[in-house]
């Protein structure tokens, strides 16, 4: 396989596309998903009157830390969510906190989501987590934190926002002239909005690789077996590819 097609959010897909410069893999970055800043009033004010109840903020992306600290700065929380222990999975959300006056824990270099489970686990502090996550996300800390019964809240912070048809026209016109050899899908959402976008496209006919098991579930109930199924993180993914 030489081209490969990624569809994540250029926010979200940085990481990636730096990990994959010198590889064997040429990089075919068509997002589809674009995220603006939205937050949930009612569920700002729930969480403004219980806000003592958390002790931990857990990210899954810099996108969801950029859009945090929007929120924060809407309701004016800065200083009393400054105590907070806030938890990352990879150095550029922890520095882009810190430049922001925000401590962060980074449990371990390109840290997965079971890292970030074993840290909330090992360390005796009680109390709830708050999950800055975008708009009917379906990202898989949360449910691992349901599963070790870890009280959990996830926060809207950023909603997906539709393309335009004519976008996606211009999409589909690029995706005819690079014949990507396969696909990446990030997240379960993806293997929708790819087969959407791209419907031209026969998914037997590529490698598929899978971020994660959760999105490679999804595509065995689309019908489809993934050849590739990483860890959860863009180093994993990365990993995949290395000679």
């Amino acid at each position: 396989m030489k081209k490969l097609l990624i569809t994540a959010d250029s926010d979200d897909a940085t990481k990636l596309l730096t990990g994959l410069t010198g590889s064997r893999i040429e990089p075919v970055h068509l997002p589809l998903e674009h995220y603006k800043y939205a937050s949930d009033r009612k569920q700002g004010i729930v969480l403004e009157d219980q806000r003592e109840v958390y002790n931990f903020v857990v990210f899954g992306s810099l996108r969801n830390s950029r859009h945090y600290l929007t929120w924060l700065n809407q309701f004016d929380l800065q200083d009393e969510f400054r105590q907070k222990i806030h938890l990352v999975m990879n150095r550029p959300e922890m520095e882009f906190l810190e430049k922001h006056e925000i401590p962060a824990i980074l449990p371990k270099e390109n840290a997965r989501p079971i890292d970030i489970m074993e840290f909330l686990l090992r360390i005796s502090i009680s109390g709830g987590v708050l999950y800055p996550c975008a708009e009917e996300s379906s990202e898989e800390i949360p449910g691992l934190l349901q599963e070790l019964q870890i009280p959990v809240s996830e926060l809207t912070v950023c909603r997906s926002v539709p393309f335009e048809k004519s976008e996606i026209d211009q999409k589909r016109k690029e995706i005819k002239k690079v014949e990507p050899d396969g696909i990446l899908f990030h997240s379960r959402s993806s293997v929708i909005r790819t087969r959407t976008a791209f419907p031209d496209i026969d998914l037997s006919s590529k490698k598929l690789i899978a971020a994660s098991a959760g999105v490679a579930e999804k595509l065995r109930q689309e019908g489809f077996v993934p050849e590739v199924t990483a860890e959860g993180s863009w180093e994993s993914i990365i990993k995949e590819f290395e000679d």
